[in-house]
């Protein structure tokens, strides 16, 4: 079955997490969902999608939530899309779940 857990991934430097991105969005939410298909985690913003803003809340919100300083957090693709993987650097895959998994 699918999970949440498959839009995680362990790189060389950190965490991977595949995210579908609701911009302008009446609240921020991370995590928002988990679409199957895509085997990506919902994050919805406020920000709206223009100069960066939506990239630099997603950046802000998933320091939050994830605990770790804005530094640590990156995106490394999909800078203009809605599909975007995130880097999380430092973190592994244990300390993602046990984050995570209270909110689904």
């Amino acid at each position: 079955m699918a999970s949440y857990k498959d839009a995680l991934r362990i790189s060389g430097d950190g965490l991977l997490i595949s995210l579908e991105v609701h911009a302008g969005s009446g609240r921020n939410v991370f995590p928002a969902g988990y679409n199957c298909w895509r085997k990506a985690i919902g994050i919805a913003i406020t920000a709206p999608p223009v100069e960066g803003r939506a990239n630099a809340a997603i950046i802000d919100l998933i320091s939050q939530v994830m605990g770790v300083p804005k530094s640590a957090v990156s995106i490394l693709s999909g800078h203009q899309s809605t599909r975007k993987v995130i880097q999380i650097a430092g973190m592994n895959n244990l300390r993602a779940l046990e984050i995570l998994e209270p909110l689904f």
